[in-house]
Order: C-alpha cells, then structure tokens, then sequence
C-alpha cells in the first residue's frame, strides 16, 4: 500500500511541476486553480486541519524545487520499500525506511 501511495503521490507532484514549469517559461503565473475554480497566485504548505502550522502564498519560484525535492524523496522511499518487500518475501532481513 505505501509502494502504491508513494506512485500516486509522484503522479500528482509531476503534473503540478509541469504546470508550473509551463508557467514560469511563459513568464505569468501558473493557472493552478483550487477546488472551486479560482486561480491561486502560490502554493499552501501546512499541516490539515492544523490552526497555526501553515504557509500561505508560497511564491511559485519556489514551487519548483521543493516538488522537485517532494518527488525525489518518494523515489527513495519506493525503492527502500521495494527492496524491503524482496528481503520479507525471500525470508531474509528487512531494510529500515527513512522517515
């Protein structure tokens, strides 16, 4: 299940990056819009539901290299678990995931 969240996870990120890359090339603000239509001018990083535990507005010029990491880390994390599933099926020791 962690295997399959993580490729969903990159899926979504990748289409985002290449909005937002789209974007920045023609120089104007992505066209990024939020569940009801409206155009955001940057992104939200925060915690759900949390009160004090949120950025708003993220500039979009930063956007790029924290999805980019954001992907990066879930590539990692696939194949840890990938090799982590081998190990449990083959009956051997198990590799620890990074958290």
């Amino acid at each position: 299940m962690d295997i399959a969240l993580a490729y969903r996870e990159i899926e979504t990120a990748e289409s985002l990056l290449a909005e937002i890359v789209e974007g920045l090339q023609r120089r104007q603000l992505p066209d990024v819009r939020d569940a009801f239509g409206r155009q955001q001018d940057g992104l939200q990083l925060g915690v759900p539901h949390g009160t004090g535990h949120r950025l708003f507005n993220v500039p979009w010029s930063l956007a790029k290299p924290i999805i980019e990491a954001h992907v990066a880390h879930h590539r990692s994390r696939i194949a840890i678990l990938t090799e982590k599933a081998r190990e449990e099926m083959n009956g051997g020791l198990t590799v620890e995931e990074p958290r």
